[in-house]
């Protein structure tokens, strides 16, 4: 009894410290529970009001008002809106207003610029896969082109886009780029021999002038006009739609069907602001931009008769797609294919097959 005695205060203060240790763990647990439901109905009104939130793109884009991609963005940011019911509006500055192209890329690339539809030759000095598309009578014909844009290898050369800190939305359309000049009609290869062909600032166009036996000098787009009334050059690889459009038809006498290279377009917009709008509205920009496409094409080939038609009306001598052989290009141009089949090789043939 006396040793219960002696043991009874120590029994009293294990049992009040077990009390003690219990509150306090209930109390942990509820201070815990109370700031998961904070975390919780936080991340919830962060959510609404993403979901509430407007956001106003600033779109630039080099052509006038009259033209396909001034058009077809019209038409997208039409239905952009309408289907987000106004939580995404467009102010879109058209005609070069905000630069040309390269500077259009680096405006999207840093922020400065939301949204853009850039010639893909433009694109190939951010992202150098998607040069493939512009190798020389690559396509047979638009359909081959489409198929592969809007197929797994236009979304895997989107997927690349996105690596270099764009959102790759769709390919769009520049047209078809065909040999014009103004020292005489071009019917067979041997006929560009030795002419000053204007060319970007691309390894592989200026490979493939070399290969066709003229003499490539690199220059702006904007210098063109100035560059052949000078004779700085003899021609230059044109779409109906830029012929017409900017006036170069005014020193540019021929023009021949040989489809040198198809020209599209890519829609992109600033990567980081993409990722930051809900998915809803992610979801919209993406399926409408590649809905689009067709719809921008639809508007290309249009306008591509009528501008033909026009061209014709100033003077232009044509020689039609029916009287080029092809094929007579494609031999002289063999030597660019082997000599960037390292780093392309594989996509030009899933290309190639595809039109098998």
């Amino acid at each position: 009894m006396q040793k219960l005695k002696k043991l009874a205060p120590v029994l009293a203060g294990l049992m009040l410290a077990a009390a003690c240790g219990a509150d306090e763990s209930t109390e942990e647990t509820d201070t815990a529970t109370s700031e998961a439901a904070e975390e919780e109905a936080s991340d919830t009104e962060t959510e609404e009001a993403g979901e509430n939130e407007t956001y106003t793109l600033k779109v630039g884009h080099i052509a006038p008002e009259d033209e396909a991609y001034a058009l077809g963005m019209q038409e997208y940011a039409e239905a952009v809106e309408e289907e987000t019911d106004g939580r995404v509006l467009f102010e879109i500055f058209g005609d070069g207003t905000l630069g040309g192209e390269r500077e259009l890329m680096e405006g999207v690339q840093l922020g400065n610029l939301d949204m853009s539809v850039v010639t893909t030759g433009v694109v190939t000095n951010f992202v150098t896969e998607t040069t493939v598309l512009e190798f020389p009578f690559l396509f047979e014909d638009l359909d081959h082109a489409y198929e592969v844009m809007d197929g797994e290898i236009g979304q895997e050369l989107l997927e690349h886009i996105e690596e270099s800190g764009y959102k790759g939305i769709a390919f769009w359309e520049n047209g078809m780029r065909h040999i014009a000049n103004n020292k005489h009609p071009i019917e067979s290869p041997e006929d560009l021999n030795g002419l000053k062909m204007r060319t970007i600032e691309s390894e592989l166009l200026i490979d493939t002038y070399e290969a066709l036996g003229t003499s490539p000098t690199p220059m702006a787009f904007p210098e063109v006009y100035g560059g052949l009334q000078q004779g700085v050059i003899d021609g230059t690889d044109q779409s109906y739609g830029v012929m017409w459009s900017t006036g170069t038809y005014e020193q540019l006498d021929y023009l021949t069907e040989n489809g040198l290279y198809y020209a599209s377009a890519t829609l992109l917009m600033n990567k980081d602001l993409y990722e930051s709008m809900p998915a809803d509205i992610q979801t919209t920009i993406v399926e409408l931009g590649q809905e689009y496409a067709e719809v921008q094409r639809e508007i290309a080939q249009e306008l591509e008769v009528e501008q033909k038609a026009s061209l014709e009306e100033e003077g232009v001598e044509i020689i039609p797609e029916e009287e080029v052989d092809t094929e007579e290009y494609r031999e002289l141009v063999e030597p660019v294919y082997e000599k960037h089949t390292d780093e392309y090789g594989d996509y030009i043939e899933r290309i190639q097959e595809l039109a098998e």
